[in-house]
C-alpha cells in the first residue's frame, strides 16, 4: 500500500490579523474587499474540509487524488462499531488507497470536527456561495464565526465552545476573547448586533464567562 496519506491536504485556518483588519476596515466605512475575498474562501474552504471529514466519519470519503485532477469521486467505507483503524479504504477509479487510521491521523488535533455546528457550516458554503455582494459576503462571514459548537452529551440545548476555534488561528481562550474584541461597523445589519449581545450572554452562562469580560447592560 502506498502512502494516500501524502495526498490529503487540509485547509488551514484564518489568521486573526486578516479577521481584524477586515472588520475595521468595515468600521471604517472603506471595506477591504479583496481582504474580505481572502477571508471569505479561506473559511470557505475550510467548511468543506470540516464537512467532508464528517463525511468521513459517517461513510462517505472523498477521494484526494481524483479531487487533484478534477473528479469528484465518493468511496463508501463500511461504518462498523467502534474505530477499525485498520479498515481498507480504496479508491475503485484511480486506485488511491488508505487505512481508516491513517486517515484519522491526517485531520488529528488539526480542529477539523464538525462538533454540533454542521448546520452553521453548510450553511455558511450555501450562503458565501451565493452571495452577490460585498455585505452579503460579510454578513455569511460574520454569522460563521460567532456560531457555536453544541455539546451533545449533558447539555445539548447549551453552548459549550465557539465554532471561531475551528476557523480561526490560535488557542480557544485567544479566539474567544479576539471574537468579542472584534470592532464593528456602522453598516453592521441590527441582527448581528443582537446576535453578538446574545453571543456574549451565552459566553457568560457557560466556562468562557471571564473572557468576555462584565455584561455591562447588566442592573446593578
Amino acid at each position: 500500500m502506498g502512502d494516500g496519506r501524502s495526498e490529503i491536504e487540509w485547509s488551514g485556518r484564518v489568521p486573526k490579523w486578516k479577521v481584524r483588519r477586515l472588520y475595521e476596515s468595515d468600521a471604517r466605512g472603506i471595506l477591504d474587499e479583496e481582504l474580505l475575498d481572502d477571508v471569505g474562501i479561506t473559511l470557505l474552504l475550510r467548511c468543506r474540509d470540516i464537512l467532508a471529514i464528517h463525511e468521513a466519519k459517517h461513510g462517505r470519503i472523498e477521494c484526494p487524488r481524483c479531487a487533484g485532477c478534477g473528479e469528484r469521486t465518493v468511496i463508501k467505507r463500511g461504518v462498523r462499531q467502534g474505530d477499525v483503524r485498520d479498515e481498507v479504504i480504496t479508491c475503485l477509479e484511480c486506485g488511491w488507497q488508505i487505512t481508516w487510521g491513517e486517515y484519522t491521523l491526517s485531520f488529528k488535533r488539526k480542529q477539523l470536527n464538525s462538533g454540533g455546528a454542521v448546520e452553521a457550516f453548510q450553511r455558511y458554503v450555501r450562503d458565501y456561495s451565493a452571495a452577490r455582494t460585498p455585505q452579503e459576503k460579510l454578513l455569511a462571514v460574520d454569522r460563521l464565526i460567532h456560531e457555536f459548537h453544541y455539546s451533545l452529551r449533558d447539555q445539548p440545548d447549551r453552548p459549550c465552545r465557539p465554532v471561531g476555534v475551528n476557523l480561526i488561528e490560535g488557542k480557544l481562550p485567544d479566539v474567544v476573547q479576539f471574537l468579542d474584541e472584534l470592532t464593528y461597523g456602522q453598516k453592521t445589519p441590527e441582527d448581528l448586533r443582537e446576535r453578538l449581545v446574545d453571543w456574549r450572554g451565552e459566553m457568560r452562562r457557560t466556562f468562557w464567562r471571564d473572557l468576555v469580560g462584565p455584561d455591562e447592560d447588566a442592573e446593578v
